[in-house]
């Protein structure tokens, strides 16, 4: 029978499978976060508060501008007030929380930036007309400025209000958010703005939903996970 000894003269001589991860630093300590997370309550009430903050903004900066004169007449009044409620509806849709406390699904988000563009130019195609002659490009640039005017403290608040809000798919919920803040800057410029030319209203009035749209996924994947 081999010597015990002889059987562990040896062992010394084996190197340590595990002696890289001695060699390693420490893991640095958990950092506690800066801010306490909200509660559900206080976070849906923050959030109607920025809604409402963001629909007297609109109203104001419309006001500043001067509405038009043809405001009150239905064929104006009624498809902004539509264009509003969905607006509104949309949002709730995006933020309200489901049965078991579940956010909206993927798909409902992707259907919502979807319709919310698809829908706008929809309703351009049939209650505008290609002006001839066309309108000029300081009308265009007017409006643009107009829409930059608007949606910046709409577009702000929500970024805000909603950063760590979003527990999955952060850049589809920022998203869609942004493409209805942009629905709610359109219905402010169709307030003060008289012009039905197709091309005007398709892309200076469809610019702050494409740029929600964007800004929104950018910020929500950025800033937006909880």
């Amino acid at each position: 029978m081999a010597n015990e000894r002889d059987l562990l003269s040896g062992i010394e001589d084996i190197p340590d499978p595990a002696a890289h991860l001695v060699a390693r630093p420490p893991p640095a300590p958990a950092a506690v976060p800066a801010e306490p997370s909200l509660t559900r309550p206080a976070r849906e009430r923050r959030a109607l508060i920025a809604s409402m903050v963001g629909l007297a903004w609109i109203l104001i900066f419309s006001w500043i501008e001067g509405f038009r004169d043809d405001l009150g007449s239905p064929g104006v009044a009624v498809p902004l007030a539509v264009g509003a409620a969905l607006s509104g509806l949309g949002l709730l849709l995006a933020l309200r929380p489901r049965a078991r406390g579940l956010p909206a699904g993927v798909r409902a988000l992707q259907t919502l930036v979807a319709a919310v563009p698809v829908g706008f130019l929809a309703a351009a195609l049939a209650t505008s007309r290609v002006a001839d002659p066309p309108v000029p490009l300081e009308l265009h640039l007017r409006c643009i400025a107009s829409a930059v005017g608007t949606g910046l403290v709409p577009f702000a608040l929500a970024a805000l209000v909603l950063r760590r809000s979003f527990l999955s798919a952060p850049a589809w919920r920022g998203a869609a958010i942004g493409a209805l803040c942009g629905l709610a800057v359109v219905i402010g410029l169709g307030t003060h703005c008289e012009l039905d030319d197709l091309i005007h209203v398709a892309l200076a009035h469809g610019l702050p939903i494409a740029a929600g749209a964007l800004l929104g996924a950018a910020a929500g994947a950025l800033r937006g996970r909880a």
